[in-house]
């Protein structure tokens, strides 16, 4: 089961590549050995802030936070969060790796701040990880 996450456009979108679980360890002798642990990168991060959203937009993102149960259910993107990049980067940001499923960051909560009456600003950060299916 997935949860649809609100066709919203956001004012600004930060993304941060999935990285490859690795250990690093370093001898005595200054020798450094890397261990890397899997085939495929995770973690993958998503940061979204939609300015002076209406305050309606901004509770069915925050619904969609609870319907989620927080960082548990896997979230579907819809093609506005990634408004203003071109179709390839769009396709790479959407699901940066077949295995990797969106999800709301742990303990992180949507943030929503008040700019005037009936428009806040929401500010959110998402993770992609390897889940089990």
């Amino acid at each position: 089961m997935a949860i649809l996450f609100p066709s919203l456009t956001p004012t600004s979108r930060s993304f941060v590549a999935p990285t490859y679980p690795l250990t690093s360890t370093r001898s005595q002798n200054g020798i450094t050995t890397r261990r890397i642990w899997a085939n495929v990168p995770s973690d993958a991060r998503l940061n979204l802030t939609f300015n002076n959203v209406r305050d309606t937009d901004a509770l069915s993102i925050c619904n969609c936070y609870v319907e989620a149960k927080g960082s548990h259910i896997e979230l579907i993107l819809p093609i506005e969060v990634f408004a203003g990049a071109d179709i390839l980067l769009t396709n790479y940001l959407k699901q940066p790796n077949v295995a990797l499923r969106w999800h709301f960051a742990d303990n992180s909560p949507p943030k929503v701040d008040s700019i005037l009456p009936g428009l806040s600003t929401v500010s959110l950060e998402l993770i992609a990880t390897l889940d089990y299916p």
